[in-house]
């Protein structure tokens, strides 16, 4: 049976760790049609799930930094915008060439004029209410890869391309190193370059995996969980509105196996 075919039996989960341990050989072409048909399956399903939570957001007086700018879909030339990128940088993987063709760009950041720090809520004259704190679980973000913010990774000899702000800098402090892809990448996924995990490794979730927990969370990834000064995992929001914004939404595979350890 093909990947595409599991995939749409509901094979989400073990379809992704299938392609990605295919490595640059998904690009064979005994496996590229069909690992491109899931990536593209895929993220038809985000971008229905990214249209569904603009328009709930919305509903529910969430305020974006830049609204014009919430989810921008693809352009018409978007291929041909993605093929000379790849012919100047190198293979994207499959996930996120599917991405930025079938959804766009993403920016779910909160404005500052809502958005209630935790650290100056108490000085706040009303009681705040869970959506004004809500930019500060990791909201989606998926910016266009902008040639002057790559820089060379002399650790893993590729490029590092800017993904997105870090789940700090979205919430308006300082923090980590933002969220980036190393390129070339020819494999079908990728892990994101810079999230909170641990102090010994940079690479966080997996690209689907992001995208699957945001989805959770309502558009919303949840926030890095420190004890002792030392990461434990990631709070999920387990918050009345966020289970109303998640409500309903497609699934696209891939837990995050981090996630899933903790919760047992």
């Amino acid at each position: 049976m093909k990947f595409l075919e599991r995939y749409l039996r509901g094979e989400h989960e073990q379809v992704w760790a299938d392609l990605r341990g295919l490595g640059p050989d998904v690009r064979d072409e005994t496996y590229l049609a069909d690992g491109r048909s899931v990536a593209e399956e895929t993220m038809r399903r985000v971008r229905n799930n990214v249209e569904v939570l603009r328009t709930r957001l919305d509903n529910a007086g969430y305020r974006f930094k830049e609204p014009d700018r919430a989810h921008l879909p693809p352009p018409p030339d978007i291929a041909v915008q993605l093929d000379k990128f790849e012919r100047q940088h190198g293979p994207l993987p499959l996930s996120l060439r599917a991405f930025y063709q079938i959804v766009g760009t993403v920016t779910f950041i909160q404005s500052s004029e809502q958005f209630a720090n935790w650290y100056d809520r108490d000085q706040r004259p009303e009681p705040v209410t869970p959506v004004a704190y809500l930019g500060e679980y990791d909201p989606l973000v998926v910016e266009p890869l902008a040639c002057a913010q790559a820089e060379w990774n002399t650790e893993h000899g590729k490029r590092s391309w800017f993904l997105a702000p870090d789940e700090c800098h979205k919430a308006n402090y300082s923090g980590g190193m933002n969220y980036n892809v190393l390129l070339p990448e020819a494999g079908a996924d990728f892990r994101i370059y810079g999230m909170i995990i641990n102090e010994e490794s940079h690479f966080g979730d997996w690209f689907v995996g992001y995208l699957r927990e945001t989805f959770r969370g309502g558009g919303f990834r949840g926030k890095v969980d420190v004890r002792d000064d030392s990461v434990v995992g990631r709070l999920i929001p387990d918050l009345e509105i966020t289970h109303r914004l998640a409500e309903g939404l497609q699934p696209i595979g891939d837990p995050n196996e981090q996630t899933r350890l903790l919760e047992r």
